[in-house]
């Protein structure tokens, strides 16, 4: 919004206040120390403005499909002035969604406040509980909490913890699973405080094969449990049962190899068993 002065003298402090909170461009602070004011000052005078905006003739029109809206605005400085040299102005308030909507509005967070902040949602507690326990402005701790969130999906750090909490609780750096290269990269992380992207990488590369690897040793011994995609079970040529302890991708050589010599033709170990005891078939 822009509030001009039309007479030639200067611009008085409630002018100049005026017309940068209409331009919306500065926070109240920013205006205050271009101004040699205080920021209470600022926010005195930018009440003073809306209740005056008030008293305003407004319209709308449509300029090139944006919405706008027109308001006439009385100049303050000749509001005691006869009427017909009151001057009037057309303040242009841009179409706006969201939050940047309120954000002249809003009171500005200090360095302190922000890193208390800061270090309330690091330690997990959401912004309701923050506002009842240090009562900052609502839409700011909403905004800052928007903002920590971009901030912490981007982050490699949170990524690298995640990664190291599961690699960990698995127990994949240890005796008798022991992954020598996962153990390599987790003393690493320890040692220096850090891992770059391509040992990012290869850490969750590494995680996924041992995770892989876990879920097929499992499925050897349960024969319920659901495969992978494009793995098979092979089935006794006797009872149809599966074969708990052989597992084939039939889609590789090997594995079509195996289902067209033993599947439904070799015998489980069960039958096996008594086969050979003399039961035969």
């Amino acid at each position: 919004m822009i509030h001009t002065n039309t007479s030639n003298k200067p611009e008085s402090k409630r002018q100049q206040i005026w017309r940068l909170v209409s331009d919306g461009n500065l926070t109240p602070r920013d205006i205050a120390l271009r101004l040699n004011t205080s920021v209470e000052n600022v926010w005195k005078e930018k009440s003073l403005l809306k209740s005056r905006a008030g008293s305003i003739v407004s319209r709308s029109t449509t300029h090139e499909s944006k919405k706008q809206s027109e308001m006439m605005l009385f100049d303050p400085e000749e509001e005691q002035g006869d009427r017909s040299s009151m001057a009037l102005q057309k303040i242009k308030l841009r179409k706006s969604t969201g939050l940047s909507d309120y954000l002249i509005d809003i009171p500005q967070l200090d360095s302190e406040g922000l890193m208390i902040l800061y270090r309330e949602f690091k330690s997990g507690k959401k912004p309701i509980d923050i506002l009842a326990e240090h009562g900052f402005h609502p839409e700011a701790v909403e905004i800052e909490y928007r903002r920590f969130i971009e901030l912490s999906e981007r982050d490699n750090d949170e990524l690298l913890e995640q990664i190291m909490l599961n690699v960990i609780q698995k127990g994949y750096e240890k005796e008798p699973v022991k992954n020598i290269n996962i153990k390599t990269l987790i003393d690493r992380s320890r040692q220096r405080g850090y891992l770059t992207k391509n040992e990012i990488s290869e850490l969750l590369a590494l995680y996924i094969e041992e995770e892989v690897q876990n879920k097929m040793e499992l499925s050897l011994l349960d024969p319920d449990r659901r495969l992978p995609r494009g793995f098979r079970r092979l089935r006794c040529g006797n009872c149809n049962n599966t074969h708990i302890d052989v597992i084939v991708h039939d889609k590789l050589p090997l594995g079509r190899e195996l289902v067209n010599r033993y599947h439904g033709k070799a015998l489980c170990h069960v039958c096996q068993s008594e086969k050979n005891s003399g039961g035969g078939y």
